[in-house]
């Protein structure tokens, strides 16, 4: 444990934060492009296995295996993001920026700096007690969950955008009882004006008319009618 080193430390806890996005995204990217899935997945288990190869041993092999594993990623979604891939069914169409992609690769960017100084520097100093090591492995342990959990949540909506909207598609709606149709002038469906029903009596603006009589006579009171 003293001897592992604090850049040890903090590269093997990136390289599990950048394995946690990868891991959260490669369903999305798996039903979008199975080959993309696979890599996703291979990646950050491979990842997860080198965080713990380097946290017993600091071997040539282990250092360059990764470094070269995440500046590959990192060379690999620069150019997803700029010209776009030049296989699958989005090729040559780049895809957009988010919040988890940039968490992944600032994880991967500082795996690759720490293990260039680890490589530079081969005689680092490791610790002088067992607590100091602790502490190291659980702040750095906290600092890599608090970045990576923000983007796991992410990830669950995480999308692909390749420059191009797509225009949604006229889904037809019902109406609820009184809403007016938006091509009718009248609030009738399908554009057929409702035929109103016929006046009442009474009911139009016209004043009723009185009945007229049968007869051409008038009779007084009294009389019978009799024939002409």
């Amino acid at each position: 444990m003293t001897d592992i080193g604090a850049g040890r430390i903090m590269a093997a806890f990136a390289s599990l934060g950048a394995a946690a996005t990868h891991l959260a995204v490669a369903p999305s990217h798996f039903g979008d492009w199975p080959l993309s899935g696979v890599f996703f997945f291979a990646t950050a288990i491979f990842q997860v296995g080198w965080a713990l190869a380097v946290m017993r041993t600091a071997g040539l092999p282990t250092m360059a295996a990764g470094l070269l594993v995440n500046t590959g990623s990192i060379l690999l979604w620069a150019v997803s993001r700029t010209s776009g891939l030049p296989v699958g069914p989005h090729s040559g169409m780049p895809e957009q920026v988010d919040r988890v992609d940039l968490t992944t690769v600032a994880f991967e960017a500082a795996v690759c700096v720490l293990v260039l100084w680890g490589l530079w520097s081969r005689h680092t100093r490791g610790f002088r007690s067992s607590f100091s090591a602790a502490v190291v492995i659980g702040a750095a342990g906290a600092g890599a969950a608090g970045l990576a959990l923000p983007a796991v949540e992410l990830a669950g909506s995480h999308s692909h955008g390749h420059g191009h909207e797509v225009a949604e598609e006229s889904v037809p709606h019902p109406h609820g009882q009184g809403e007016e149709h938006p091509t009718t002038p009248h609030g009738g469906e399908g554009g057929t004006t409702p035929t109103p029903p016929p006046p009442v009596a009474g009911e139009s603006g016209e004043p009723e008319q009185p009945p007229q009589p049968t007869s051409g006579h008038a009779h007084s009171p009294g009389t019978a009618p009799h024939d002409d």
